[in-house]
C-alpha cells in the first residue's frame, strides 16, 4: 500500500500511453510506477528551485563541495524557457 499518495486522473495521447505500456512490459513494472517516476523527475528538473552557479562554494585549488549541475541545468540558467538569453 502506498502512503501519502494522491490519486489523480489524467488524459494522455494514445502514443504516450502505448509507449508507457510497452515500457511497463519490458521493465516488468506497473505503468503507474513509471508515471510517478516521470512526474518526480519533471518536478526535480523543471519545478524545484536550484542554486545559481555562483552560489556553489569552491575553495581555491580544490574541487567543488557540491555536485556540478547537469548540461540541462546550465542551459536553463543561461536561457529562459523560450530560448532567449537571460
Amino acid at each position: 500500500m502506498l502512503i501519502n499518495m494522491k490519486t489523480i486522473s489524467v488524459s494522455v495521447s494514445k502514443e504516450d500511453y502505448e509507449a508507457f505500456r510497452r515500457g511497463s512490459r519490458r521493465l516488468k513494472r506497473p505503468i503507474a510506477q513509471l508515471i510517478r517516476e516521470a512526474m518526480a523527475l519533471f518536478r526535480q528538473e523543471r519545478l524545484e528551485e536550484r542554486s545559481r552557479l555562483t552560489e556553489i562554494p569552491v575553495l581555491i585549488g580544490h574541487r567543488p563541495l557540491l555536485s556540478l549541475p547537469t548540461r540541462a541545468e546550465l542551459y536553463d540558467e543561461i536561457v529562459d524557457r523560450e530560448g532567449n538569453p537571460r
